[in-house]
């Protein structure tokens, strides 16, 4: 029996509203995951390929600050809650600046794709395996990802068959940023947990990486 292709999802600014902040304090106070808002055709659009696409096996990635006493509890609770149809051993969680794709059961095969707003996890996931970038409207300013992107805002069916199509190599897709989700000065602590960060500002300094 052949091997499933895997979509791997990631959460914060893909699945929910990254909340900007103005301390870094505020990313450890109990609540601030649980009650992140959800990108509702995001996530009905997983629910759609989970439910029409069983050679698909859909699992969440994502990146984690393993020092707060809340966070990785706030995240499955917000996944029971937005997305139960992901089970507990097909979430897959990061500690904050670690390469995402050395904690994939069997390690990282060529047919696998992660959906994820953030260019920096992208360019570590792509090669070997491959990367669709989810335009959320305050990513992508300088237009760095060169490969497969895609924007949130369209129906859960047309967002599902477009990640589903790419996967399939039916199609290629490079859609232009759009007008602002969220102000475009947030907190990125998978980036740089001791500042505020501008999104220039992260591509800037992931082109300077040797």
């Amino acid at each position: 029996m052949a091997e499933k292709q895997r979509l791997l999802v990631d959460m914060d600014g893909t699945l929910a509203v990254f909340t900007p902040v103005d301390e870094l304090e505020t990313l450890y106070e109990q609540g601030y995951f649980l009650n992140l808002k959800p990108i509702n055709n995001v996530v009905q659009s997983v629910k759609e390929i989970i439910k029409h696409n069983p050679d698909i096996e859909v699992s969440i990635l994502s990146a984690y600050l393993s020092d707060s006493p809340y966070a990785l509890d706030e995240k499955n609770a917000w996944l029971d809650q937005y997305l139960p149809e992901v089970d507990l051993e097909h979430r897959i969680f990061s500690p904050c600046g670690s390469d995402k794709k050395d904690y994939l059961p069997g390690g990282i095969r060529e047919t696998d794709f992660l959906l994820d707003d953030y260019t920096h996890n992208l360019k570590l996931w792509q090669p070997p395996a491959r990367g669709i970038k989810l335009l959320n409207g305050i990513n992508d300013t300088r237009g760095t990802w060169e490969h497969d992107r895609i924007r949130y805002d369209k129906s859960p069916e047309e967002l599902a068959g477009n990640i589903v199509n790419i996967m399939r190599g039916e199609e290629q897709i490079h859609e232009d940023k759009l007008n602002a989700l969220a102000p475009n000065n947030y907190c990125d602590p998978y980036w740089n947990k001791h500042s505020l960060v501008n999104d220039d500002e992260i591509e800037d300094e992931w082109e300077n990486v040797p």
